[in-house]
Formats: C-alpha cells, sequence, structure tokens
C-alpha cells in the first residue's frame, strides 16, 4: 500500500507541473489569436499601420481576460475611431480597458557628474 502512495505522489510532482504549464500555454496562445485579430481589424480600419497599442491579458480562474488600448498622447482620436470596431470584436469574457494619451515623454535626466580618479 504504501509503494502505491508514493508512485502517486512521485507521479503527481511530475505530471502536475506539465498540466499547469499546458493550461497556462493554451491561455496565452487564445490569447495571442485575440491580440492578432484585433490588430488586424484595427489596421483594416485604419487602412494601415498606426500608434494604438493592443495588449491582450488572457482569463484565468474567476477573472476575466482584458484587452489594453493606448495611444500616445495627442492621438487620442485614434481610440475614438477604432475602439467600435474592437468592441465588435472582443470575446465575452473580456473587459475593455482604454487609455487614451495619458503616456507623456520622460523628462531627461540630469547630467551625470564625473568623479575624481582614484590612486
Amino acid at each position: 500500500m504504501g509503494a502505491i502512495i508514493s508512485i502517486v505522489l512521485l507521479l503527481g510532482l511530475f505530471v502536475g507541473p506539465l498540466a499547469a504549464r499546458v493550461v497556462f500555454d493554451r491561455r496565452a496562445d487564445r490569447a495571442a489569436v485575440v491580440a492578432a485579430d484585433l490588430r488586424a481589424a484595427i489596421r483594416r480600419r485604419l487602412g494601415g499601420e498606426s500608434l494604438v497599442s493592443v495588449y491582450v491579458s488572457s482569463p484565468s480562474f474567476g477573472r476575466p481576460g482584458s484587452v489594453l488600448l493606448s495611444v500616445p498622447a495627442g492621438y487620442g482620436s485614434l481610440i475614438e475611431e477604432v475602439w467600435p470596431v474592437v468592441a465588435e470584436r472582443l470575446p465575452a469574457d473580456h473587459d475593455l480597458v482604454v487609455r487614451p494619451g495619458s503616456i507623456r515623454p520622460l523628462r531627461a535626466a540630469a547630467p551625470v557628474q564625473r568623479l575624481p580618479r582614484a590612486a
């Protein structure tokens, strides 16, 4: 009886992580397919490449997935133009999150002060 229990536990040590990895990979693949479909719809709507960024996270247990659309500051009109197309193609288990132009360019860092040379 003890041998059977130890074999089951040992088998669980190998099969458990492998099964979890398969589940996570399938979720990531589905998120990549959704992202590619949305990017293609955005390209068709705007007639080519644009500054609209699409990030898709996959749903997990008890939490819906999300689709994040963002653009640089000053390009909020692109979001207004493409969000109806994105909302139409959005899977039922995903939320749409929009960040129109909230990213500002960073200021340049202060100049580096040179240190005196060591002996």
